[in-house]
């Protein structure tokens, strides 16, 4: 006669046998700070190259890790101060040099500029959106910008309008800037899924111009 713990040992393989098997995706908080450190080394390695592609050497970063450059000063006659009205001219870039922009008559984003010579000049150019600088406050380190405007999706981007307030205050009327917005600061890992669409852990650029302060 088998031993009884025998057989029960050899009903459970045989059971196991039938079982799917089942695979929990549990947290591992310390894997997400690895991947996002990593993360963090790509897109900086990619800004960089970016940099070295197109002859910037003299740039800075604001304290959350944004990268800026200034372009040109301009004419260093009137600089930003805190309740100004400035208008500003946008064009945003992935760090390919695409453009990415609306076009909602046929539901792509590939482009993104308040700039109608600019949209002409790519062949993206929509007769249904208006083209104008973006007006709004100047408050120092940060900036405020219509949530319900085709440039909306700038107001929910805190660090973009830290790092647009602080590198704004170095450059006067016809100035330039650029801003680099490591994927971390932009958004991340998740993308964006409305307008524009920004696919995951895309690295951000803006070129700003600096067109009128109104005291």
């Amino acid at each position: 006669m088998r031993n009884p713990l025998y057989i029960f040992s050899l009903l459970l393989i045989i059971i196991s046998c039938n079982i799917d098997e089942v695979y929990i995706d549990v947290f591992d908080p310390e894997q997400a700070r690895f991947d996002s450190l990593n993360q963090r080394l790509e897109d900086k390695n990619i800004i960089f190259s970016y940099f070295d592609r197109n002859g910037i050497v003299l740039y800075d970063t604001t304290q959350s890790g944004v990268f800026y450059s200034i372009i040109d000063k301009g004419d260093e006659l009137v600089f930003p101060e805190i309740n100004d009205i400035v208008s500003i001219n946008i064009a945003g870039y992935y760090t390919n040099d695409s453009i990415f922009y609306t076009n909602d008559s046929i539901d792509l984003v590939i482009f993104d500029t308040n700039q109608q010579s600019l949209a002409e000049s790519i062949g993206y150019f929509d007769p249904t959106k208006y083209y104008s600088p973006l007006v709004y406050t100047y408050n120092g380190l940060g900036s405020f910008f219509p949530v319900v405007s085709d440039h909306g999706y700038l107001s929910l981007l805190s660090d973009f309008k830290t790092s647009l307030g602080k590198s704004l205050s170095t450059i006067s009327e016809n100035g330039k800037i650029k801003i680099l917005m490591p994927s971390g600061n932009a958004y991340g890992e998740s993308g964006n899924t409305n307008n524009p669409v920004i696919p995951e852990d895309a690295v951000l650029i803006f070129d700003i111009h600096l067109i009128k302060i109104r005291k």
